[in-house]
């Protein structure tokens, strides 16, 4: 299971680019297929590709165990849950097995959302606090501090 730090990992290589992976960010998105229904959470697919076809992906970051991709006018979020991975690949490249989602992102490059156990999923919406609103603090917030794990009122020690 991807865990938050292997997240943070996917979502800073798609950001900057890793290993002969070209970054992501300035990349417009000029194609879309859904190659399993439930991975797509929100919208419908026909909505979906309306609105995420000629939009430009601006930034990639982490919240909590969502990677977020802020594009011109919406935000794509996924979740990879146990078993899913984002790739980077030659859009020429042979369909994988497990591709659930494809985003084609022009000059031959497409992100191929792929996910063995169909556990993942995605969304595209226009605020994603409607999405993230009941996470937590981040772990490396800065407003994370040991006080807001202690109690309102302080414990009276008990009589000597």
């Amino acid at each position: 299971m991807p865990e938050l730090p292997e997240v943070e990992t996917i979502a800073n290589n798609l950001r900057q680019g890793s290993q002969g992976i070209p970054s992501l960010l300035g990349r417009r998105i000029t194609g879309a297929q859904l190659l399993w229904e439930r991975t797509l959470v929100t919208p419908t697919f026909t909505e979906f590709n309306k609105r995420v076809l000629g939009q430009v992906i601006k930034n990639i970051r982490r919240r909590g165990k969502y990677i977020v991709f802020s594009l011109t006018s919406d935000a794509l979020l996924i979740h990879l849950r146990m078993s899913g991975d984002l790739l980077v690949e030659a859009g020429s490249a042979p369909m994988a097995r497990h591709h659930r989602l494809i985003l084609e992102l022009g000059g031959n490059i497409r992100l191929a959302f792929n996910d063995a156990r169909k556990f993942g999923r995605a969304w595209l919406v226009a605020d994603p606090n409607t999405v993230l609103k009941a996470l937590g603090p981040e772990p490396f917030d800065p407003g994370l501090t040991p006080e807001l794990f202690l109690p309102a009122s302080p414990i009276s020690s008990p009589p000597a």
